[in-house]
């Protein structure tokens, strides 16, 4: 299966981040403080960036995205490169894994074209919760995982 290419501007995640073994309890920490203090964000989605390669701590940082990395009290904004993104669709009710042998096949498949996407030397992932996404319930709820890279030739 191939995998939608997008192209996105710089995004700005602001949000939470956390240890990514207990992601849960990121997203309920941020839904309470975003409850109590709410800012301005661009549209309803919901992103989680997932992080390796270094990371010891805070590598998922959870949220909504704005216009800017302006920080606002209580929450961190994560600055995300202008990038393309191989988006590959994951069925939640299958697992949040269910995907990875389609993205690690695609991946090793185009190897010799393009490279993933880091900040700092960090890998990175963008779990994307868009109007697909009907909780963790569904049959028919899907996260849209976007791969960051950029082409070799």
């Amino acid at each position: 299966m191939q995998p939608k290419i997008i192209k996105k501007d710089r995004l700005f995640i602001t949000g939470l981040s956390g240890d990514g073994k207990k992601t849960g309890e990121v997203w309920n920490d941020f839904d309470k403080l975003y409850k109590d203090n709410p800012f301005s964000k661009i549209g309803d989605e919901g992103y989680e960036v997932r992080f390796w390669q270094g990371k010891k701590e805070n590598d998922v940082h959870v949220g909504f995205a704005t216009e800017s990395e302006q920080q606002i009290n209580g929450f961190t904004s994560l600055a995300l490169p202008a990038t393309e993104y191989a988006v590959f669709d994951v069925f939640v009710a299958k697992g949040y894994d269910s995907g990875n042998a389609k993205m690690d096949k695609w991946l090793e498949d185009n190897s010799l074209l393009l490279k993933n996407r880091d900040i700092d030397g960090n890998g990175f992932i963008v779990e994307f919760y868009g109007e697909r996404f009907m909780g963790g319930d569904s049959p028919d709820s899907i996260v849209e995982f976007w791969i960051p890279f950029y082409r070799l030739c």
